[in-house]
């Protein structure tokens, strides 16, 4: 799935940049971290339930918040900026779908 394949390369393209301020060292390790974890349940959840559309937006969304708590924090990482929006467009496409297969389910 098309999403999938970007989150995890988003994933892996921020977890290989290198820090350039010590102190933002620490919050992006924490925050690679936590994408970690959640790129693990996201590839967990895709081979255990493939089509569990609703568990997918779930963890996005979770991915998102995160994200987007990091930019809070460190505005300055327009990688992570550039990656929250490419993420909230990732999630609005798993959502509509979510929507488009409760249509389907309920006709």
């Amino acid at each position: 799935m098309k999403v999938w394949a970007c989150l995890l390369a988003g994933l892996i393209a921020g977890s290989a940049t290198p820090f350039a301020v010590a102190g933002d060292e620490h919050d992006r390790g924490t925050y690679n971290n936590k994408m970690a974890l959640l790129g693990f349940l996201l590839e967990s959840a895709q081979q255990r339930a493939s089509g569990d559309v609703q568990t997918l937006c779930l963890l996005m969304s979770i991915s998102n918040d995160v994200t987007g708590r990091y930019v809070e924090t460190n505005p300055e990482d327009v990688q992570i900026q550039q990656r929250l929006m490419a993420m909230r467009q990732d999630l609005m496409a798993c959502l509509a779908n979510q929507a488009e297969a409760h249509a389907w389910a309920d006709s």
